[in-house]
């Protein structure tokens, strides 16, 4: 089947969407960056930013690994309190902006009868303050983020959580990723799932998903296509 073929067949067996949200609905990974580099910077360690891309925001292999890899000695849980409230403050100013193509799927998705959920790896508290200020809160029906999440992708549970919260099977939903670690926790889950590329993962491994996608622009001309309503 071709990518349009793919999509209707996708968008005929589910009810739901389930969106990651660094990377597919905003464009945080750049300050997550940020806020790492500068607490490891001020510690004496440099993330490569290439390097970064692939092992934190692909793989999901995070603080914990970026220690373990260069034998840097630091306490992870320290890393990550001085990090958090960083990040926070990013979300909070603003100044992380949303996709412009994620906007008009978002509405597209919504107009068309889909209920909307985001199943995230960030806190909910930043997920919320980036939602609210954009003026997306009532496109969605649930929000998961790792808050009281045992397990986070590459782990199914975040998605299993998401699809619990619409009152719907995993199987009646969908993911959109833009990772690796979420490619596989949604296929545990039992979900179908679509990659879009983005700047910072273009050519990167996203595994095996059920229609890998060159762009949030792509996704959006192939939903018009196969008779969404637009979401302009």
């Amino acid at each position: 089947m071709d990518k349009l073929e793919i999509l209707r067949s996708i968008l005929e067996e589910s009810r739901a969407v389930i969106f990651d949200f660094d990377n597919v609905i905003v464009d945080s990974e750049p300050f997550h960056y940020r806020a790492y580099s500068k607490v490891f910077g001020d510690r004496g360690h440099t993330i490569d930013k290439d390097e970064y891309w692939v092992e934190w925001t692909s793989k999901g292999g995070g603080a914990e690994k970026e220690i373990r890899r260069y034998g840097l000695g630091f306490d992870t849980m320290e890393i990550r309190a001085a990090k958090d409230p960083l990040y926070s403050s990013y979300c909070e100013s603003g100044e992380i902006p949303v996709f412009p193509d994620a906007l008009r799927i978002i509405r597209s998705f919504h107009s068309s009868g889909f209920p909307l959920a985001i199943a995230s790896g960030s806190y909910r508290q930043d997920i919320m303050a980036l939602v609210e200020f954009n003026g997306l809160t009532g496109f969605f029906s649930a929000f998961v983020g790792k808050d009281g999440i045992e397990n986070t992708k590459p782990h199914p549970e975040t998605y299993l959580r998401a699809a619990g919260s619409l009152g719907l099977k995993p199987a009646e939903c969908f993911a959109i990723e833009d990772a690796e670690k979420g490619v596989i926790a949604a296929h545990e889950a039992g979900m179908k799932v679509i990659t879009v590329e983005t700047e910072v993962t273009k050519g990167f491994d996203l595994g095996d998903p059920d229609l890998a996608l060159s762009g949030l622009d792509e996704l959006y001309r192939l939903m018009l296509e196969s008779g969404l309503e637009p979401g302009e």
